[in-house]
């Protein structure tokens, strides 16, 4: 995926358009937003957090009871880093909540995992919702072409995702009789190496806990289902901040831009961003024909909206917890080796 988002990057950047590409309407396009708009972006940015907080109390419900103030500031903390330092940052969130709480930090990252699925079966429903009910005109040459691709990624990703949650289930409901027999056909590993997995397994397993709470299960299926309107919702809010031809796009279009974005992620630069914003424009130029300077400006504006707030809340909290980034980033390599010694 980030070779394919780098070489039709690469081909936008040789386009026509591209190369009428005008700084100056950039910049006014940037500077005449609509406060109002923006102001809705940011609220939702920030609520998010505590939806995505909220949501994680739910997977850890079975396991401990947790503030949600904790779970709160260990989202802020996990996402300020991610947007710092990139991938290396995603092992922050769940060794700092485990610190906090007081569980094992394999079952937090048992419910690392656990939120990806979810958000990505929550992505994959909102993809096909936008190309089922967006009216996505052939708008380019050989958008016919791009407008199949997008309906084979959306079949893989279902496909995928649904073997995931069916091996997950499995794992969890068989972890007994399965780890075992796992740990005894490893055994290359040696003693040690045996016992590790076999902590390891059982502590997943713990992880995945919510699959038997009804509560709980219905809790987290809920709070994904509005993080994800939240998530879509923030560049509405931006598009129509931006006006002009970006008025014309819908909630819809905006949820297909979402999707591009994260498919982007897999190219994430720490500080800058990157994939995020390459598939933003991508989404805008290709699917939309926006112009250039717009979905520039609207992928920008977007980056602003999400990363902004989160690093300014997240250097408050650092400062309220009596910790740097470099502390946190020690936390979460202590907790990490402490994964693999487990």
């Amino acid at each position: 995926m980030a070779l394919i988002l780098g070489l039709i990057a690469l081909n936008l950047s040789r386009s026509p358009e591209w190369r009428r590409f005008s700084g100056e309407r950039l910049w006014a396009l940037l500077v005449n937003a609509s406060p109002t708009y923006l102001v809705a972006a940011l609220a939702t940015t920030l609520s998010s957090y505590l939806v995505r907080a909220y949501r994680w109390g739910a997977f850890l419900d079975p396991i401990k009871k947790s503030s949600l103030w904790v779970l709160f500031v260990g989202q802020i903390l996990g996402f300020s880093s991610i947007y710092l330092v990139g991938r290396p940052g995603e092992f922050v969130r769940p060794a700092y909540i485990a610190r906090k709480v007081g569980v094992p930090i394999t079952s937090m990252v048992a419910i690392l995992v656990l939120e990806r699925v979810y958000d990505t079966v929550m992505l994959v429903m909102i993809f096909a919702a936008s190309l089922y009910f967006s009216a996505l005109e052939p708008v380019a040459a050989g958008s016919g072409a791009i407008r199949t691709h997008l309906d084979e990624a959306g079949l893989v990703m279902f496909i995928v995702t649904t073997l995931l949650i069916i091996l997950l289930i499995y794992f969890r409901l068989r972890a007994d009789a399965l780890r075992p027999r796992l740990v005894n056909n490893l055994r290359f590993l040696g003693p040690g190496g045996q016992h590790h997995l076999d902590h390891f397994l059982h502590s997943f397993a713990e992880g995945l806990k919510v699959i038997h709470s009804s509560k709980d299960l219905a809790a987290s299926i809920i709070s994904t289902l509005v993080l994800w309107i939240m998530n879509v919702s923030v560049i509405f809010f931006v598009l129509r901040s931006l006006g002009g031809e970006l008025t014309q796009l819908g909630w819809l279009a905006a949820a297909m831009a979402v999707f591009f974005a994260v498919m982007g992620l897999a190219i994430q630069f720490p500080g800058i961003g990157g994939g995020y914003q390459v598939g933003i424009i991508l989404a805008l130029t290709e699917l939309f024909s926006v112009s250039v300077e717009a979905a520039t400006g609207a992928a920008i504006m977007v980056w602003i909206m999400v990363a902004a707030p989160c690093l300014a809340l997240g250097a408050v909290l650092l400062i309220h917890e009596g910790l740097t980034f470099r502390k946190l980033k020690a936390i979460a390599e202590e907790e990490r080796a402490r994964v693999i010694d487990e």
